[in-house]
């Protein structure tokens, strides 16, 4: 019997329906027909909770059914993607911040980073965005007041910390007004934007380090 049968009937044998059953599981009543006629899957989670609100073991209910179980074989095979790309822009970013650290410490710029700094910059922020959207729980980081308020504590000490580091005179030695105004609008630019990218890459390096350690997390 498919899993979707499996549902219709349980749900049938309870005397529940369809509304009922989406009420207990907080979902709409076209989810659960849809679930009843194989057009899709319940998450995991919900999963959990349907086995639970009918008596029904989880092996009962995915046994026999290939297709649900390619579609779940599916899932985990996207989540194992979405950590081992988490943990390789981690370790990226965390390179790349340190590298800002060190090279704002030394009292001259290497000839390197002068030449390569727009590019590593933009590799900085595409790494950046790449961890925001597979990091695993953003809820996490304020399940409690103290983490709320550690996070503001860093945002604002960070984004302080890294614009008085940044910021350095502004000169034009050539050109034209116009292109003076260009090059004064985007030094400024720079010097707003850098701070709040750095920012975001210690606060994902700080609160992504417990995910590193999640030994459920590898």
């Amino acid at each position: 019997m498919q899993f979707s049968d499996k549902l219709k009937l349980a749900r049938q044998q309870h005397q529940y329906t369809q509304t009922q059953v989406a009420e207990q599981l907080h979902v709409s009543s076209k989810t659960v027909s849809s679930w009843e006629n194989a057009r899709s899957f319940p998450d995991i989670g919900t999963l959990v909770r349907i086995s639970d609100l009918y008596d029904i073991s989880l092996d009962r209910l995915l046994r026999e059914d290939q297709t649900m179980m390619d579609h779940y074989e599916a899932i985990d095979k996207h989540v194992l993607r979405d950590k081992r790309i988490f943990q390789v822009t981690y370790f990226v970013n965390l390179v790349l911040l340190l590298g800002f650290v060190i090279v704002k410490m030394l009292s001259n710029t290497p000839p390197i980073l002068r030449q390569y700094g727009g590019w590593i910059g933009l590799v900085f922020v595409v790494n950046l965005i790449v961890l925001a959207t597979h990091y695993p729980n953003y809820r996490l980081w304020i399940r409690s007041w103290p983490r709320r308020i550690l996070l503001i504590i860093l945002a604002l000490s960070f984004a302080t910390i890294f614009f008085l580091l940044i910021q350095e005179p502004i000169t034009v030695s050539s050109g034209d007004s116009y292109y003076q105004t260009g090059y004064i609008a985007g030094a400024q630019l720079r010097m707003v934007t850098l701070p709040i990218i750095q920012t975001l890459s210690t606060i994902f390096t700080i609160f992504g380090f417990e995910e590193i350690l999640d030994k459920n997390y590898r």
